[in-house]
């Protein structure tokens, strides 16, 4: 399709080409020549100021033509049950410019403005427009380019099509420690067992002993049980090992273990293997070279996509070590605390640097729930929100993303109950 707009920019391109390209799979072109715009018999539209006749026209707002940030005053309606914002003009033949909408939010222009940071840096949940308008756990980009497909094929029935929604799956492990004993300094677990003698927990004080005697199996070392489930399914898990220094934040195995080594080796054998990026190389370029490296050379080959250890701050600070690497993806965006799409969109796309005004290569996959905020509910309750997300997703081009550790997998009795969910959950869209 040709779109004619006042001004092609950087913004312009990225947004209408997420839009349709990667969400609807509609290849679209651009023209500010009203001439070529006039001579096009297909499918076109006009994305500007004024409508020229009787074409389909959607009143643009200032913000894709703009540079720099700015603060806005965003007042969310709806259009056909789907929260929506910026709204157009009456000669628009759509109510709201979803393409502002959809920049404003894949963009993470929000965290571009001034805001508070938690503990560890990050940008808060309770900030973001779309907690803040209950529209978190919605795809709302994709579910506007729904409702704009269904308006343009009655202009241009040509691209109608009857291919049915079945979007992907992509299973993520966590691998934080794996193992809860083993492995571990001598002054580590003496403190871990002075802690639970403080606080009476004798059964885990019972499995801490018997496991270092070598009687009883390490309960977070599970890989063995996951690479034989998902054998017998389509899917395909990726792991995150944290292989970084010991730190405050990041308390895994060490990397000069050689067990944890062959662990690395043998499960990046049978599945995509990546690193789970530690709280000081997200800040410290040189920290995030030096993971990196090492982790390459234990799986003897590049690292194509990352994610971070407890998430991303905000997102120009925590990719800026990553736009250097070409062929780059990441598995970070979304939120610890809270189950829902961060940008918005279920659909993979290209992190836009407001700060350069540039599309870039790294592509960025929406996790729409992590591990501590399935917890928040009982297992049952977690899955079955899971099983909504999944099924709201309105286009085949979308992927649903969800990470768990490799603790879930534990056979403890207060743990039971999550390994069947996690496990009937997987083999249920298998």
């Amino acid at each position: 399709m040709l779109v004619y707009t006042h001004k092609i920019t950087s913004r312009l391109r990225y947004t209408f080409k997420h839009f349709f390209e990667s969400v609807l799979g509609i290849p679209v072109d651009f023209t500010i020549k009203l001439e070529v715009f006039i001579a096009q018999s297909g499918p076109k539209m006009s994305y500007t100021q004024t409508p020229l006749g009787n074409e389909f026209f959607v009143n643009s707002n200032p913000l894709l033509f703009e540079q720099g940030v700015k603060g806005f005053d965003i007042k969310v309606s709806q259009w056909d049950g789907v929260p929506c914002f910026f709204q157009c003009d009456q000669n628009s033949m759509i109510p709201y410019d979803v393409f502002a909408c959809s920049f404003f939010l894949m963009s993470r222009y929000e965290e571009y403005l001034p805001h508070v940071k938690d503990e560890l840096g990050r940008f808060t949940s309770d900030q973001c427009l779309a907690v803040q308008n209950n529209f978190l756990e919605l795809p709302v980009i994709d579910l506007w380019a729904k409702n704009f497909y269904e308006l343009f094929v009655k202009k241009f029935p040509e691209l109608k099509t009857d291919k049915m929604p079945s979007n992907s799956l992509i299973p993520l492990i966590d691998v934080v420690s794996p193992y809860k004993y083993k492995h571990k300094s001598f002054l580590r677990n003496s403190a871990q067992v002075f802690l639970n003698i403080s606080e009476f927990k004798i059964w885990i004080i019972l499995e801490h002993i018997m496991v270092l005697l070598g009687f009883w199996k390490d309960p977070w070392n599970n890989f063995d049980d996951f690479l034989n489930f998902f054998r017998k399914t389509k899917f395909k898990p990726r792991f995150f090992f944290l292989f970084s220094e010991i730190s405050y934040y990041d308390q895994g195995i060490s990397v000069f273990n050689s067990h944890f080594h062959s662990l690395i080796k043998y499960v990046a054998d049978y599945h995509k293997s990546s690193l789970l990026v530690s709280t000081e190389a997200r800040q410290k370029a040189r920290s995030f070279k030096t993971e990196i490296e090492r982790f390459e050379k234990i799986i003897h080959r590049n690292t194509k996509f990352l994610r971070f250890n407890s998430g991303v701050t905000a997102v120009f600070e925590s990719y800026r070590n990553i736009l250097g690497m070409e062929e780059m993806a990441d598995f970070s965006l979304g939120y610890n605390d809270k189950i829902g799409y961060r940008a918005s969109t279920a659909v993979p796309f290209r992190f836009y640097d407001l700060e350069n005004e540039v599309e870039t290569t790294l592509v960025l996959y929406s996790v729409v729930a992590g591990e501590d905020a399935l917890r928040k509910m009982d297992s049952h309750s977690a899955f079955q929100k899971l099983n909504q997300l999944q099924d709201q997703i309105p286009t085949p081009t979308g992927v649903h993303v969800f990470s768990v550790s490799n603790a879930i997998f534990s056979s403890n009795n207060n743990n039971k109950s999550w390994k069947q969910a996690y496990k009937n959950y997987i083999l249920k869209h298998d």
